[in-house]
């Protein structure tokens, strides 16, 4: 295998290079058998880093020459190795691209905007909660530092209104659990041992950690359980 210097390095950066994989496939033979050829000096590469092999175009066509090969090379390769090599391309354009990340509209700034990794972490929302939050509300968005963000004083009041919302149905037909520890006296485990022993339907609001339990199921599971309680039979003898 050839070790180059500057001055070679230099002659050979006009060549085009192809690696020994697509110079075997253009000779339609293995790779192995490439890298026979190799070994046995039939075939000069050039080292260009410690893992880059690479084969000259003209060493693969006289090797293809003695061995009475025929050599098949696309254009769109050789198109694609003078870009691999370092050759110029006159047609190409050159410009800086923003990365994403660095991209917000005229105005948008973190003061003014939350993106929706802040929306889900601030208000301890679930996504598919914020998802329904966001229809219901018609809240605008708008893309910026290559993701989703919403006007801070906007989320601010659509949540506020959806909990105020949440929190009006809720007391109605459910309690907290804190609901049912002050009104019968409970721990906070028995609860929800009660409640899985019998049945009572459960529901998490406003971004899903705090449970609550349907009011109608607990008061019919704890009649029940009082007919079948021991302690209150034997009150009523």
């Amino acid at each position: 295998m050839a070790q180059v210097n500057e001055t070679e390095r230099h002659q050979l950066s006009s060549q085009k290079f192809f690696t020994v994989q697509d110079a075997a496939d253009y000779l339609r033979i293995s790779k192995r058998s490439m890298y026979r050829l190799i070994q046995r000096g039939e075939i000069i590469t050039v080292k260009i880093m410690s893992r880059m092999t690479r084969i000259t175009l003209d060493e693969l066509l006289k090797l293809a020459h003695s061995k009475g090969y025929e050599v098949i090379i696309p254009k769109e390769s050789i198109s694609r190795q003078d870009a691999e090599t370092g050759s110029v391309n006159k047609l190409a354009k050159c410009r800086k691209t923003p990365k994403a990340g660095e991209i917000a509209p005229d105005g948008v700034t973190h003061d003014t905007h939350y993106t929706m990794a802040e929306v889900l972490s601030t208000f301890d929302i679930k996504y598919g909660r914020f998802y329904e939050v966001r229809n219901r509300y018609q809240l605008q968005s708008v893309h910026a530092w290559g993701t989703t963000c919403f006007k801070k004083e906007d989320v601010e009041r659509v949540i506020g209104l959806y909990n105020e919302e949440q929190g009006k149905n809720i007391s109605d037909d459910w309690y907290t659990c804190f609901d049912i520890m002050k009104l019968y006296g409970l721990g906070k485990t028995q609860v929800r041992r009660f409640a899985e022993t019998h049945g009572v339907r459960i529901r998490k609001f406003k971004g899903g950690r705090a449970n609550y339990y349907l009011k109608a199921d607990w008061e019919a599971a704890r009649k029940k359980a009082e007919k079948s309680s021991t302690s209150t039979k034997a009150k009523r003898k």
